[in-house]
């Protein structure tokens, strides 16, 4: 397998294994809110428990939008929300926007209807309706009891008192009866401030409790409404295949993760014998450079002489007398080649008169004149017939 087909194989993995990842993330995420265009409402709370990045935002249980930003309110204190609601979805002026959380600890922020035409406008800040926390209730009942059996214990405390005072008034007989109507009074006294302090914080236990009696009942109610039941009977039913789809998904990477350790073992194997001559293929790719720069430096010399101003090729290129002068030597010389034919052919025939008869050089052929043309009886003796008319 050549270097080529190994790079190629190694490219085809990777994109699909990045295509594989891509399908898993949009399979198993909700990628709407990436391409779908928002608009930005802050929502002021006094508290919110539970509410992080990506909370959903509901309107008469329909998704509408999520939280982005969850912060603290440093201007009026409390805690500032900020969430991307869908701009398909508007909401009226007179919508309210509460906090709200399930028996499961989830948290979601939640939008009424609305009955006004006008429209809340982008970047506007409302003010919510945090959610009662149950548990809190009832540690504030815990605290107003304990309150009030402290109340008690001192009022007993004090009653101990002033029956301590009588028993020795009666055991001692001493008069002081003045001293004593006057210690009862003051008891009498703290005794009724005690009891007004009692009193309000049965009040205030009675409210806690009514407050703690609505939220259980709420909770009831939810949880025995026909829809909700039937969710979480949904939700039950579906989590055994969600757990099953989750196994799969599972056991699908631990395969792509098998196979793709077995094309790295694959791809290491090939790759140990280019690891092994690595010095030599390095050397012969640094003399290889080295000569590649040598070539370079010469032609860049080459290029330098061609464009020197001085040189024949730019003289050539920019003198047009110089130009004009080789035109006039070539015409000349093809004259001078037109005029050499036919004394070129004339040397030729004596050439070839001379190669055969030899003696003409001699003082017969001297005082013997001659056409210079080949006689029929000679043509005839090298084989050849005499043209028509000799």
């Amino acid at each position: 397998m050549s270097e080529r087909q190994l790079q190629f194989r190694v490219g085809m993995f990777v994109l699909m294994a990045m295509i594989v990842g891509a399908a898993l993330i949009v399979q198993f995420s909700d990628m709407k809110s990436y391409w779908q265009k928002t608009y930005a409402i802050a929502i002021h709370f006094e508290e919110a428990p539970g509410i992080q990045p990506g909370s959903p935002v509901k309107q008469n249980g329909l998704d509408i939008g999520a939280v982005s930003k969850v912060m603290l309110d440093e201007e009026q204190g409390g805690v500032l929300i900020v969430v991307n609601i869908y701009e398909d979805h508007l909401i009226r002026v007179d919508a309210e926007a509460s906090l709200s959380r399930s028996l499961f600890g989830e948290s979601k922020i939640s939008f009424t209807s609305g009955t006004s035409e006008e429209t809340i406008p982008p970047n506007s800040k409302l003010v919510g309706t945090s959610p009662s926390d149950p548990m809190e209730m009832v540690q504030r009942l815990e605290m107003s009891v304990n309150n009030t059996l402290t109340t008690f214990n001192d009022t007993t405390s004090e009653w101990q008192l002033v029956g301590q005072n009588i028993n020795k008034l009666l055991a001692t007989k001493e008069d002081k009866l003045d001293d004593l109507i006057q210690q009862s009074a003051v008891s009498l006294a703290t005794f009724n401030r005690t009891m007004n302090s009692a009193s309000v914080a049965f009040e205030q236990s009675g409210k806690t409790l009514e407050a703690a009696t609505a939220t259980i009942a709420n909770a009831n109610l939810l949880i025995s409404d026909p829809q909700m039941q039937r969710d979480l009977r949904r939700t039950a039913a579906a989590l055994p295949k969600i757990a099953e789809e989750t196994q799969m998904t599972i056991n699908a990477a631990r395969t792509s993760i098998q196979q793709v350790s077995a094309n790295l073992d694959v791809i290491n194997a090939a790759t140990a014998p280019l690891a092994a001559e690595s010095g030599t293929i390095v050397r012969k790719l640094s003399g290889s450079l080295i000569q590649l720069e040598a070539l370079l430096t010469e032609l860049n010399q080459f290029s330098q002489v061609l464009n020197d101003d001085n040189g024949s090729m730019q003289q050539f290129v920019k003198d047009p007398e110089l130009y004009r002068n080789l035109n006039r030597s070539s015409l000349a010389l093809n004259v001078l080649l037109e005029n050499l034919a036919p004394i070129m052919k004339d040397a030729r025939i004596f050439s070839d008169r001379i190669a055969r008869h030899p003696e003409i050089l001699g003082i017969s052929g001297a005082m013997k004149g001659s056409s210079g043309i080949k006689e029929p009886e000679e043509i005839q003796r090298t084989g050849y017939t005499a043209p028509p008319g000799k």
